[in-house]
């Protein structure tokens, strides 16, 4: 059986299903922006880049503390990459939820938190403006804490998170802009790659199976 849903939340799903896009010009530029990270991503078989960033506490808040992806090593890792102003990452935090609960106590997990995908300053989209997800692109590390920070106490998302610099290092070597799901394992190599975000729930359940 398959999930071609986008999300669980049906109200972003109803609005995904009659969004009109932005003229062709910006889209096209969109694409050639993303298409060199997306070639030089991790594909499965190969090592996943080095990186390291800042965690958040469980609040929200920049703890002082940082993540490498050497501190996983010797553990499959669940690696993630989401943002608030993404509506079809956002309808599907309730699912990584389950996820996550049922299976950190075997896989380490970890949040990568980047750029807005839609800010209000940007491609603003309408479900965001109905639910009252209203940003500007961050320009400072503690701006985008903020964000993060409020994504984290609306969804309960108990998972670790930590902030990709404002170069957008991490969310390049990754190519994980607007979103992406990769499982890595414990020699560092990627075992498993989503499509690029949107998707539908079918390719967070092929993680899942990746990951069980």
């Amino acid at each position: 059986m398959t999930d071609n849903r986008w999300t669980l939340d049906p109200a972003i799903d109803e609005y995904l299903a009659t969004m009109k896009l932005p003229p062709k010009d910006f889209m096209e530029k969109l694409a050639a922006e993303r298409a060199p990270f997306e070639a030089a991503a991790p594909k499965v078989g190969e090592v996943a880049p080095a990186f390291s960033a800042e965690l958040l506490s469980a609040d929200g808040r920049p703890n002082g503390k940082s993540i490498s992806l050497a501190d996983l090593t010797g553990s499959n890792v669940a690696l993630m990459f989401g943002n608030y102003t993404c509506p079809v990452y956002r309808g599907q935090i309730e699912r990584f939820n389950e996820i996550y609960a049922e299976l950190h106590e075997r896989v380490k997990f970890l949040l990568i938190y980047i750029r807005e995908a839609h800010p209000e300053d940007g491609w603003q989209v309408g479900i965001n403006e109905t639910q009252d997800i209203a940003y500007t692109q961050p320009t400072t590390t503690g701006a985008r804490a903020a964000i993060a920070g409020a994504c984290m106490a609306q969804h309960s998302i108990r998972m670790p998170v930590a902030l990709d610099d404002m170069q957008d290092s991490i969310n390049h070597k990754y190519s994980g802009s607007p979103e992406r799901l990769y499982l890595i394992d414990g020699d560092g190599i990627v075992r498993h790659r989503s499509p690029s975000g949107p998707f539908s729930m079918d390719a967070v359940e092929a993680w899942y199976a990746a990951l069980i």
